[in-house]
């Protein structure tokens, strides 16, 4: 039995993703490959390189809008990246795909061919940062003549790699999973700064609301077209609330959304010698 993570796309709701590590732990079930998009991208690299569940959470918990931010020069977006890029080297170090304890590929998408690109060789950081390049908001990523951009625009739950990679039992997460527009949502503490309190202030606009619902709305579409070629064994899709794509400060809960996902089809999953062998409901 081969197991497969597809671990999708959704900002800070990539919290949930833990969450499901950490059940998925429990019950014995360990991945032999590791799929990811965005969010899914940058958790399934610091879980492949051998971090603990609790790892992840601590190095998502020094993630929020003001800490990402930097100045992003003549880059085609509105905030650099080079913040993100130190806190993940001071977790994992500069690993290459091929020194990963669990083999990974994560998802982009080449706005030159407009085309999905997946990436699985050579540095892992740069992959991560290509696939978590949000539109606008993160610089995208040049390489090889191409310019790789968040995965989520045309893969963000990607079962498919994993099963085109060998795995015969997938287990992919969706994190599309949320509450209508416009269902209150919890702010996030007001940072200090000048530069923490202005960002905090434009988060607590209808903006960024508007931003994760346009994300939803695209990604619960791609992963329809995906669903109707071929399906994961397990797929989970934890109920994300009203947690938005930059709501880091609400890190506990997307944990919390995770492990109760898994718990709900825990007697789906039956552990034999460390191999899973799944049922699907009727």
């Amino acid at each position: 039995m081969k197991i497969g993570y597809a671990l999708g796309g959704g900002g800070a709701r990539g919290a949930a993703h833990i969450g499901v590590l950490m059940e998925l732990e429990r019950l014995g079930i360990r991945p032999n490959l590791i799929t990811g998009t965005s969010i899914g991208g940058l958790v399934g690299a610091l879980y492949a390189s051998g971090l603990t569940c609790d790892d992840l959470a601590d190095c998502l918990r020094e993630i929020n809008i003001a800490s990402m931010y930097s100045f992003s020069g003549t880059a085609p977006a509105l905030t650099g990246v080079n913040k993100i890029e130190q806190l993940l080297a001071s977790y994992i170090g500069r690993p290459k795909f091929s020194e990963l304890g669990v083999p990974l590929a994560v998802v982009t998408t080449d706005l030159v061919s407009r085309k999905e690109v997946i990436l699985d060789e050579g540095d892992v950081i740069t992959a991560v940062l290509a696939t978590i390049a949000i539109p606008i908001l993160f610089p995208p990523v040049e390489r090889d003549g191409m310019v790789l951009s968040d995965g989520g625009i045309l893969n963000n739950t990607p079962f498919d790699i994993a099963r085109a990679r060998g795995a015969n039992y997938v287990i992919a997460v969706d994190l599309s999973n949320t509450a209508p527009f416009g269902t209150p949502d919890k702010p996030a503490p007001t940072p200090t700064g000048v530069l923490g309190r202005a960002l905090a202030l434009t988060q607590r606009r209808k903006t960024w609301q508007i931003m994760s619902v346009v994300a939803d709305i695209i990604t619960a579409q791609t992963l329809q077209k995906h669903l109707a070629v071929s399906r994961p064994e397990i797929l989970l899709q934890p109920n994300m609330g009203s947690i938005g794509l930059f709501d880091f400060h609400r890190l506990d809960e997307g944990i919390k959304a995770g492990q109760t996902a898994v718990r709900e089809i825990e007697e789906q999953l039956v552990t034999i010698d460390n191999k899973t062998v799944g049922r699907r409901k009727q």
